[in-house]
């Protein structure tokens, strides 16, 4: 049984619903859920067992159903499409917030009330943990579900995602702040419980997250691929998209996918990337050595001892790059240059069949490109380092019959 540990992020918290797709999918069992802010309120509706309810409040999501705001006039603002009489009504929304000392979260609370069952979460017989902080004292507070007192379930998720910028109110006639400021990611919680199997999942939004001292444990941190937005970006289009980018990710981490962009499944031994290099013929081993200005011997010393270790330099990766990372981190290279499909499951044939394709099209349409290519090298090697690694990528991938 795992114990999952969900970071705080607001409106990033919409990864961690692609993240436990994934882990349904693979059959991980989750006995503990930990979270802060947003992963707490998340966290709660995994306890309750209401995914799916959850996955459905994040494909629709907008700002209105978080704080009292207008979605049209949210959405001008994010997109800079705001005329005078906009910038005039903006001008009395800011100052009405300011005079009330913040957001209006009331349909933040309408959310709790509709979509939180407490009595469901007490009778999961799963281990539930919260972070937040009493500002009068200030002092953390890690809380698990047994310290809660029944009734007070809402009011202390409320408590962990309070923001500074939300209307000040007293929660049990306490103050709170938002528990991302002193522990945004609380795994020890998990650990304390004597959890040694955990998953963390990361928004790496703003906040604070203690040392990720996992040692004696057996876990897997997930993190996003690409940029999941901003913590206050509340659009059921970037939330659609995080929740999708989760689930691939989550299906790499949990299943060894290879790729850091695209997700391969790892299928071959590691003769078949030494052999695919070696059936690279002489003469396209010349022109790799024409590129990168590196001098004729025989080429398949060549290959192993100058040109594969100069590609490992220009990417930046150690001396124990494997073949198998080098050529999928290549293949990757092409595969975003030709826009292919990236959230699909492939094995490294499939991708590498979809690369040749499109570079037969290419190859069609472009003429001298090599020569122009070797020509600029010279001139401008570093500012060149992406077309030459892509160019490099051409030769190695280039149909062989």
């Amino acid at each position: 049984m795992y114990g999952l540990v969900l970071e705080g992020g607001g409106a990033k918290g919409s990864y961690h619903m692609g993240v436990y797709k994934a882990l349904m999918e693979s059959g991980i069992e989750i006995k503990g859920v930990a979270g802060t802010s947003i992963g707490a309120l998340n966290g709660a509706m995994i306890v309750q067992n209401d995914y799916e309810r959850c996955y459905d409040l994040w494909n629709e999501i907008t700002y209105s159903m978080v704080v009292d705001v207008d979605d049209d006039e949210i959405d001008k603002i994010m997109q800079l499409k705001l005329v005078k009489e906009d910038l005039s009504f903006l001008r009395e929304k800011i100052k009405n917030i300011i005079s009330t000392k913040g957001f209006d979260i009331t349909p933040l609370r309408k959310l709790l009330d509709e979509y939180i069952d407490e009595e469901k979460i007490r009778k999961s017989g799963m281990d539930f943990g919260i972070v937040t902080i009493n500002l009068s004292p200030f002092k953390p507070l890690y809380v698990y579900l047994e310290d809660i007192p029944k009734g007070d379930l809402k009011e202390y998720l409320m408590a962990s995602a309070y923001l500074p910028f939300f209307k000040s109110e007293r929660l049990g006639g306490k103050l709170y702040l938002d528990g991302g400021f002193y522990d945004n990611l609380p795994f020890k919680m998990l650990i304390d419980r004597g959890y040694k199997d955990l998953i963390l999942v990361r928004t790496h939004a703003m906040g604070f997250t203690k040392k990720l001292d996992l040692q004696g444990t057996n876990s897997i941190v997930i993190s996003p691929s690409d940029s999941i937005g901003k913590s206050f970006e509340y659009d059921s289009n970037r939330a659609r998209a995080n929740i999708e980018l989760g689930y691939y990710d989550g299906l790499r981490a949990l299943n060894g996918l290879q790729g850091n962009r695209y997700y391969i499944v790892s299928e071959k031994d590691k003769d078949y990337y030494l052999n695919f290099l070696l059936s690279i013929p002489e003469e396209e081993v010349r022109k790799m050595e024409e590129i990168l200005k590196l001098p004729e011997i025989p080429y398949r010393r060549s290959l192993l001892e100058h040109i594969i270790p100069k590609i490992c330099s220009m990417l930046s990766v150690g001396k124990s790059c494997s073949y198998e990372e080098l050529l999928v981190y290549l293949l990757e290279k092409k595969a975003e240059y030709f826009n292919i499909e990236r959230f699909k499951i492939y094995t490294f044939e499939e991708l590498l069949s979809e690369v040749e394709d499109k570079n037969i099209i290419r190859d069609k349409e472009e003429t001298g490109k090599l020569d122009k290519l070797i020509e600029k090298v010279d001139i401008l090697p570093i500012l060149n380092k992406d077309e030459v690694l892509l160019d490099i990528a051409d030769i190695m991938f280039s149909r062989r019959e």
